[in-house]
């Protein structure tokens, strides 16, 4: 399955280049669902899938996928409607669940993390998007702004942590054969974590697997471009693959205003020299809103220019580990990226920690890095673009250990 992201600054379009995007892969690549995660669902305005005397009908938020009049192909969009998700399945469990933690020997302090997580709508709605992943060839996502979106993506692998640092795996077999035991409303609330934990791993997995891209859209403006280059560093740090960039709105043609012109043009040669390394791509600015299957097909072939619609070309990055005699390397991708925005640090249990401003990362360790020490880091240049090149030496004592077992 081919899972493509599409995020974006709030207003720049993205909603309407999803849409695009999704038709012409519904046309040419199979079965398709169009998702949005983003509070303020405006698919079906862009789809024009609109009721009596203009108002949008039931198809604004459904319970299930609803096919897409008219588009080519196989095309079903929903939209989810996490409020009432939460009404329903969370605000019960929240309200209960520290106490019930605590009441597992779990740590006050780590219990009260893990009831309060924050973004509890984001984490139905990316439960609700893997829970449809099967039956469809593609799976295209029009993604919250890209505040919300980072913090979406980065859910999983945050609530994964916080429920391994709770419930050690020494400690919950512990308890569960103890004398002691638990409750039985204990044991639910504790299974009901885990397989929610469970749950949003696969997500994470749907989301950044080999066959999953992301591809920004952007408008022709300086703020619009700079907060648009942080976000590719952002996802390229968590291990997201960002496909390229759309500009959207470009002012082309005469019938434009010379200085607006001259501006986008520049704004887009600017775009093209801060993602040298990826695709960029251009939309004109309309005379007409792009609305309706026939429009937006016609979007997505300027867009596109007949080249595949999941996939713009850029060269996929990976986490790597090299070695150099006693030395070993681990790669992680960076792009934009300045050596004083990061922070990496080691794990008691042997993880790998960067950080990148608010934005965090935790990268399993293969076995021989546990048996090594930091010694330092650089940013280099590779074949795929920047990354941040972490240093490992031998350590003599791990190694030692290791020899005399």
């Amino acid at each position: 399955m081919r899972v493509l992201l599409v995020a974006g600054k709030g207003g720049v379009g993205k909603t309407t280049l999803a849409a695009a995007t999704a038709l012409a892969a519904a046309r040419d690549r199979g079965r398709t669902l169009l998702v949005s995660t983003d509070p303020a669902h405006s698919l079906t305005d862009v789809l024009g899938m609109t009721g009596d005397a203009g108002r949008v009908g039931e198809w604004r938020v459904a319970a299930e996928p609803v096919a897409v009049p008219d588009a080519p192909g196989d095309l079903d969009v929903l939209q989810i409607d996490t409020r009432a998700r939460l009404d329903s399945a969370w605000t019960t469990l929240r309200g209960t669940l520290g106490g019930l933690l605590d009441g597992a020997g779990v740590d006050p302090l780590v219990a009260e993390e893990i009831a309060a997580v924050p973004g509890v709508d984001d984490v139905l709605a990316l439960l609700e998007v893997g829970s449809y992943a099967d039956g469809y060839d593609v799976l295209v996502v029009d993604c919250a702004p890209t505040a919300e979106t980072l913090r979406l993506l980065a859910l999983p692998e945050a609530l994964d942590r916080l429920v391994s640092r709770g419930f050690p795996m020494d400690r919950r077999i512990a308890r569960l054969l103890g004398p002691a035991g638990m409750s039985p409303s204990t044991v639910e609330a504790i299974d009901a974590l885990e397989r929610l934990a469970r749950e949003l791993t696969a997500v994470r997995d749907l989301v950044t697997g080999p066959h999953a891209s992301v591809r920004l859209v952007t408008t022709p403006e300086r703020v619009v471009l700079a907060e648009t280059e942080r976000a590719r560093t952002t996802l390229a740090m968590l291990g997201h693959h960002v496909d390229g960039v759309v500009v959207n709105r470009v002012a082309v043609g005469e019938n434009w205003p010379a200085a607006i012109s001259e501006r986008h043009r520049d704004m887009l040669v600017a775009a093209r020299d801060r993602f040298a390394d990826l695709p960029v791509r251009f939309a004109p600015y309309a005379d007409a809103e792009p609305v309706g299957v026939e429009a937006l097909l016609e979007l997505a072939d300027v867009v596109l220019g007949g080249d595949d619609p999941l996939d713009l070309g850029a060269v996929r990055a990976s986490t790597e580990v090299r070695a150099d005699g006693d030395r070993w390397f681990l790669d992680v991708s960076v792009p934009g990226a300045h050596l004083d925005d990061l922070d990496i640090a080691v794990t008691a249990d042997g993880d790998l920690v960067v950080d990148l401003g608010p934005h965090r990362r935790v990268i399993a360790l293969p076995p021989v890095l546990r048996r090594c020490e930091v010694s330092g880091a650089s940013l280099d240049l590779t074949e795929t673009g920047q990354v941040l090149r972490v240093h490992f030496d031998r350590d003599l004592d791990h190694w030692s250990a290791s020899v005399r077992s």
